[in-house]
């Protein structure tokens, strides 16, 4: 497959794995700034072409449990018809923290990982009933604490 990626700045880092193994490709911040809603928001400077039946998961990096900071959406989604750039928005763990205290992410550092993965073709069928389950309609912590 082949992933098409354009550079919006000259500073932009083409996304890369670390290691042939990895899932994610690391996307690099090139700039930083604080949103209207207190949030910092990371801009990579790209812009993808994902295939048709592909789909871009932007997941948090590892490094994350060193830092004060929380990927807002838990998982980004890039769809394959999206051409903006690639950011990615996180929330402040802690409000009463100042921002000049918190550890961060800087410009020039891997804030996120990138994953391409293909979409199955999927039917929505609605239906009176459905199939018995081990579980049926146990919900949270119906298998224990």
């Amino acid at each position: 497959m082949i992933l098409k990626v354009k550079k919006l700045v000259p500073d932009a880092v083409l996304p890369k794995k670390a290691h042939n193994s990895d899932a994610g490709y690391d996307l690099v911040a090139v700039s930083r700034s604080i949103d209207e809603d207190g949030a910092v928001v990371y801009g990579t400077g790209l812009a993808f072409e994902i295939p048709d039946g592909y789909v871009g998961l932007v997941f948090p990096r590892s490094s994350i449990a060193k830092k004060d900071i929380a990927l807002s959406n838990s998982v980004g989604v890039i769809d394959s018809g999206y051409r903006g750039e690639v950011m990615a928005k996180f929330k402040f763990v802690d409000p009463l923290i100042k921002h000049e205290e918190y550890h961060w992410y800087d410009v020039g550092d891997r804030i996120a990982q990138l994953v391409i993965m293909k979409l199955p073709d999927i039917q929505v069928i609605e239906c009176d009933e459905l199939g018995e389950s081990e579980r049926g309609t146990g919900g949270y912590g119906s298998t224990g604490a």
